[in-house]
């Protein structure tokens, strides 16, 4: 329920979670002269967000990727034991798979740099690779190699791609189809429009967006929305132990160095064989360990009673959570209050989500979400002493003996929370039955593909429902339920609806009314000889509750109203009192707030920047894990002694600084290196340019500058580089890469110019 957005994600956490979306820039590889000049110059003028949301700019790269091991900066040495693919060897015809002519994936046997090509001569180094196909050990040059991630043998991770949406109308911007997009400096990318709504605009009807930005046609560009071109690929992370290998963050279930002060890592073999406790040992945080609550306790005991009643064995521990209740208000619309005198002008409720976690493979994974509104008695109505599921999400990865129950645990969490609320005191609770479209996200950022190509239909969704209230029902929980039409077939007045926040009424009562009073203002007054404006009024309000039960009547489907008590069934709901001595509410659980999951497109938003996704099981179980450390609330607290006493035996002597002192030291001082790196490309761009030589800057300066350039960039910097340095590239081509990495240079400057300024951003 309610509108949906998305947002485009950047691989880093830095706290920065409330810059701008944007455009993804199209991928330069497939161009030239102007338009790689133009595909370059959008990658450069989002230097800014680059450093601000992507990897840090004074960040060393965190893994190899580069095109081959013995161009990889900071990588000479290939070390045995690696996990590499050796690509088919170009000189000689290939061969079956498996062989040293077709490569493959394989494990490296020795890297001594003694072998040479066969004839004598020097040759370029070989390296003994182990093919895994076949077992045959082949020696190869060092550029036939690509180091692959030590768990899942795979060089790149590719993340989900966000669905793009419109700024204007806020539909979804299909797939491969083209859209206009903000190049403007002071908002690039914010504002994203679809084809129509910038016809539109050209011909007179200015979005609001854009008049708010104070934006022009001319600032924007033609895009596709190409999947291929906007996607993002995982960093990776250096085993700290004797094998020294490179894994996924992902994969490796590696905090981000911007998020944990000590992220360090040292893969699971290495940890095993460590008997003497010198490695880093993860610090991993359990969803049993957050707070319990009486709420979390009733869902909990519904769902050992279902488990124990259908002998069903879970997989893996399973724990429910309140992870945010805090007091919101809901602000009464205008012409609700205009139309009626007596009209409350707020709504108080407490916004409350609940998260269930279940061990999979021994890691906690949040499989289900739901986010509620909780209107007691202090509450005026129509609101009065009811509760509102907001939104509901799962992912399909709850594991059981037998398998496929995880409808019976979801079942059990919803009817125990009913339970709850019902012995607090609430009378009433609303449900939209509204199925997200396919590729939306409700809570979790990316789901299986199976539930994506698969989504439940709204009958079968609502059906999904009406079995948990026909079991909910059986034991006494709920006394009855039915659609909005049969709750209010007395309806007298629309003032009579309770509207939710972000509840379907609240938009289609505001825009009802507002149609109301264009009309009642364009009709004649009373002094002409029409009806007098009382009785306009009188017969517009019955109109429109007529109108009102006729979108009840079409939407039978897609609303339920719940009666939780038995005396209040065949009775007005709106005069229903919570059966209690002293007709109030009094929720035994604490209020407790966490800026990460407190609103659900705040959740939603972040997931997206920071690509915790759910779409696969190691996915899950990083995003979980990053979603512990900040429910946690380890993103806040400061380091513990014994991790003081660790850096200062390891500095002693060196400074008579402060932790924090030392801290900012070490940040100020990598900011000033990248600022000597970067104003020296800009310097060496500056003096080719104007000389016209077009001269390439020196290789390990370039190397310097691609170690902090966002890893999505990196590659197609340095192929371009690469290519520029073949003697048959031409002038002009040279020409446009040098004005590139001017333009580059310039807005990394100004950002660290920014971060020097303001130092509260080095900490982000």
């Amino acid at each position: 329920s309610g509108a949906r957005g998305g947002k485009q994600p950047r691989r880093c956490i830095t706290g920065a979670a409330s810059q701008p979306p944007r455009p993804q820039p199209p991928d330069p590889r497939a161009r030239s002269g102007d338009q790689l000049m133009d595909a370059f110059a959008s990658a450069a003028a989002d230097a800014n967000y680059e450093a601000g949301l992507g990897e840090h700019v004074a960040t060393p790269a965190l893994g190899p990727t580069f095109r081959s091991v013995e161009e990889a900066h900071g990588m000479e040495e290939v070390r045995e034991g690696f996990d590499v693919i050796v690509a088919p060897d170009p000189a000689v015809p290939p061969g079956p798979p498996g062989t040293p002519q077709a490569g493959g994936l394989g494990v490296v046997v020795s890297a001594k740099a003694a072998l040479k090509l066969p004839g004598g001569g020097g040759g370029a180094p070989l390296v003994e690779v182990r093919l895994v196909r076949s077992g045959a050990v082949c020696a190869v040059s060092r550029s036939r190699l690509r180091v692959v991630c030590g768990s899942c043998k795979e060089e790149h991770l590719p993340f989900v791609v966000p669905h793009l949406y419109c700024s204007h109308c806020g539909e979804r911007i299909r797939r491969n189809t083209a859209f206009w997009a903000d190049t403007s400096t002071k908002n690039k990318g914010q504002v994203k429009l679809h084809t129509r709504c910038f016809d539109e605009w050209t011909r007179g009807k200015v979005p609001a967006v854009c008049a708010e930005y104070a934006l022009d046609p001319a600032d924007f560009v033609r895009q596709t929305n190409s999947v291929a071109e906007q996607e993002d690929v995982d960093n990776m992370v250096q085993c700290e132990g004797p094998c020294a290998r490179w894994f996924h963050w992902t994969c490796a279930r590696y905090y981000s160095p911007d998020v944990h002060e000590e992220a360090t890592f040292a893969c699971e073999r290495c940890l095993r064989a460590d008997d003497q406790g010198l490695l880093p040992r993860p610090d991993r945080l359990r969803a049993a360990d957050l707070p319990p609550c009486e709420l979390a306790g009733a869902a909990e005991e519904a769902i050992a009673a279902e488990l124990a009643a259908q002998g069903i064995a879970l997989g893996g521990r399973l724990t429910v959570r309140t992870v945010s209740c805090r007091r919101e208000s809901y602000r009464a619309q205008e012409v609700l209050k205009q139309r009626y005198a007596d009209y409350p002008d707020e709504f108080p409720y407490t916004s409350r989500c609940l998260m269930a976690f279940q061990q999979v493979e021994g890691h906690d994974v949040c499989l289900f979400a739901v986010y509620l509104q909780e209107y007691g008695a202090d509450c005026p109505a129509p609101n009065t002493n009811r509760i509102y599921i907001s939104y509901l999400d799962s992912v399909r990865y709850f594991e059981s003996q037998p398998e496929g129950k995880r409808t019976a645990v979801y079942h059990a969490v919803l009817v125990g929370y009913l339970k709850h609320v019902k012995q607090l005191g609430f009378t009433h609770a609303h449900i939209w039955v509204s199925p997200p479209k396919q590729g939306d996200d409700y809570i979790f950022y990316g789901h299986p593909d199976e539930m994506v190509t698969k989504r439940m239909g709204l009958l079968k969704l609502k059906q999904w429902y009406e079995q948990m209230l026909n079991i909910a029902k059986e034991r006494g929980v709920v006394a009855d339920y039915q659609d909005m039409l049969e709750e209010f077939k007395g309806l007298e007045s629309v003032s009579e609806i309770p509207i939710f926040s972000g509840d379907h009424w609240a938009s289609s009562i505001h825009n009802k009314l507002k149609e109301e009073s264009k009309k009642l203002s364009k009709q004649p007054s009373s002094s002409s000889g029409a009806k007098p404006a009382k009785t306009q009024k009188q017969s517009s309000m019955t109109d429109m509750v007529e109108s009102l039960y006729e979108e009840m009547k079409s939407m039978r489907n897609h609303f339920i109203v719940v009666t939780l008590h038995k005396e209040h069934v065949g009775i007005g709901s709106n005069n229903c009192k919570p059966p209690t001595p002293d007709n109030r509410i009094h929720d035994p659980d604490p209020l407790q707030s966490n800026d990460l999951v407190d609103s659900r497109a705040t959740f939603l938003e972040k997931c997206q920047v920071f690509h915790w996704q759910f779409n696969e099981v190691r996915n899950a179980q990083h995003s979980t894990m990053m979603l512990l450390h900040y429910l946690h609330n380890r993103h806040r607290s400061k380091p513990s002694a014994d991790v003081k006493a660790k850096r200062t035996n390891a500095t002693a002597g060196a400074s008579g600084l402060s932790e924090m002192a030392r801290i900012q030291r070490s940040r100020t001082q990598k900011i000033e290196s990248a600022m000597r790196d970067w104003t020296a490309l800009l310097r060496h761009a500056e003096d080719a340019t104007k000389a016209e030589t077009w001269e390439l800057p020196p290789e390990e300066l370039f190397g310097r500058i691609l170690s902090q350039i966002n890893r999505s960039k990196r590659d197609i910097l340095h192929d371009k580089y690469n290519q520029c340095k073949q003697p048959s590239t031409s002038l002009v081509a040279r020409s446009v890469f040098i004005r590139v990495l001017k333009r580059i240079a310039e807005s990394f400057i100004s950002c660290l110019v920014n971060m020097q300024q303001n130092p509260g951003l080095q900490a982000s």
